[in-house]
């Protein structure tokens, strides 16, 4: 029987619980052991390699800062799970908030020394980390990560400001959030402005500069970790998709779909998803990022799935389009197969030297061709309608990754992803209506041609049918 003196009891240990007391503090001795999460992921000397390449390409008189990303806020006291800046993830390897990096060619004085890369993070606290878990510390940014000083980030308003006395530009990998929306107000508020405006009440000659270009074409070209890095988050989208579409149905709902996939990537050692999974069927595969996934299949439906893992910060992107009861319809097929050898002519404009509209002019052409044989359209403008997006971009450490956009380079990675997207009430035959297919792999640029990452994931109709209706013994 509950009183009302257990009811108290039982609501003061639920405060205890959910609100923590500053007065509470831990036993005596308590140690939160850290251990580095991401053993298998990049290699502390590449990050010291790009640091270096970063001082060695910038004058002495410049400053480049790198800030790790802003907690993003679910609901009330709710945080979503932390993401780190990639930009800052490149640099360091730190994965946690309230961090950032001051590079200095010209080197910065600080007791005693003169240092040329100096990063900030939080001290460790035993009082937060029993509610929070635990976190890099400076001392742990030197011993794990190898970076050459690291100090509270309480610090870095103070060592940066002193440190722009005799600086002529500051270079910033970007900013953790760019603009706020205010309510009511007709305008934004844009960080990158405050910024520059703060920072030259001080020091009015300082050029400002919120990206740096350096970073870009570095992070365009991929080394062996990322690609080794890259491969296994393609590697565990390929189970993901192989495993949803073994799993496909008609009266299946979308989200189903989606949790097979994902739950695949989860058991496989994937930490997250590259983005939202898209899972359309039926009218829902011809809203290019359709993400709700809410919508019960029916039989006959198409379903195009563009999912991919995310593996050690690097992420997958890798689209099918399957028929939800493993069987193409012969308008399904028709159109299925113009986008396959449209991506197949795309792939054959993934080699270094060509440029990056090279792969989505090809595909472009191979659309406008055979959608005018089957008189869907009349003119090359009217392609628009149906293929309306671009058929590559940079993939990395973001889904849409940094990089130029101008010649293809070795060791950079693309994706290639015509589409055909025909929605109820297009001025076309009634029969390829609510028909969306999307073709998407991962495609490694080299020297002597493309190498498809995702290849082994089926991708032509008697493929994709022989994956869905063989049972696995």
């Amino acid at each position: 029987m509950f009183n009302q003196h257990n009811i108290s009891l039982l609501l003061l240990c639920f405060a205890l619980i959910c609100y923590p007391d500053k007065s509470y503090s831990q036993a005596p001795n308590v140690v939160f052991d850290y251990i580095y999460p991401y053993s298998d992921g990049i290699p502390v000397h590449r990050f010291k390699e790009r640091r270096e390449k970063i001082l060695n390409t910038h004058s002495p008189k410049s400053l480049i800062v790198s800030l790790s990303a802003d907690i993003r806020n679910r609901q009330n006291d709710v945080d979503y799970e932390y993401c780190q800046n990639s930009n800052f993830w490149y640099v360091t390897g730190i994965p946690d908030p309230s961090s950032a990096l001051i590079l200095s060619p010209g080197g910065i004085k600080k007791d005693g020394n003169v240092y040329h890369e100096i990063a900030f993070l939080q001290t460790r606290k035993k009082d937060k980390e029993v509610w929070s878990g635990t976190s890099m510390g400076p001392q742990e940014a030197m011993s794990v990560l190898g970076l050459e000083k690291a100090i509270a980030y309480s610090e870095f308003k103070d060592v940066l400001l002193s440190s722009l006395q005799g600086i002529d530009t500051v270079f910033f990998t970007g900013l953790p959030t760019n603009q706020i929306k205010v309510p009511l107000a007709d305008k934004p508020y844009f960080i990158e402005t405050e910024l520059r405006k703060t920072l030259q009440d001080s020091f009015p000659n300082l050029y400002v500069k919120v990206q740096l270009p350096l970073l870009i074409s570095m992070r365009e070209i991929k080394d062996i970790d990322e690609i080794r890095l890259m491969q296994k988050a393609i590697d565990i989208s390929i189970s993901g998709h192989k495993a949803s579409m073994k799993s496909a149905k008609p009266g299946m709902m979308e989200y189903e779909l989606e949790a097979a996939m994902e739950y695949s990537f989860k058991q496989l050692g994937a930490e997250d998803i590259g983005y939202s999974s898209i899972m359309g069927s039926s009218y829902n595969a011809c809203i290019l990022h359709y993400t709700r996934n809410k919508k019960q299949t029916e039989n006959g439906d198409l379903v195009l799935a563009d999912c991919g893992a995310e593996y050690q910060h690097y992420t997958a992107d890798i689209t099918r389009t399957y028929p939800i009861n493993g069987k193409f319809s012969e308008e399904q097929k028709i159109l299925y197969d113009i986008v396959l050898e449209a991506q197949d002519s795309a792939m054959q404009h993934c080699t270094a030297g060509e440029t990056f509209k090279a792969p989505h002019n090809a595909a472009q052409a191979i659309l406008m061709k055979r959608l005018t044989e089957l008189g869907i359209i009349q003119t090359s403008e009217q392609l628009k309608w149906y293929f309306m997006h671009g058929t590559s971009h940079y993939l990395g450490l973001d889904v849409h990754d940094a990089g130029t956009g101008g010649v293809l380079k070795n060791n950079s990675v693309i994706t290639v992803e015509p589409g055909l997207y025909i929605p109820k009430g297009s001025p076309c035959d009634k029969k390829w209506w609510n028909i969306g297919i999307r073709i998407e792999d991962d495609i490694l640029i080299t020297d002597n041609g493309p190498i498809n990452m995702s290849a082994a994931l089926a991708r032509t109709t008697k493929d994709i049918e022989q994956l869905m209706n063989t049972v696995d013994k």
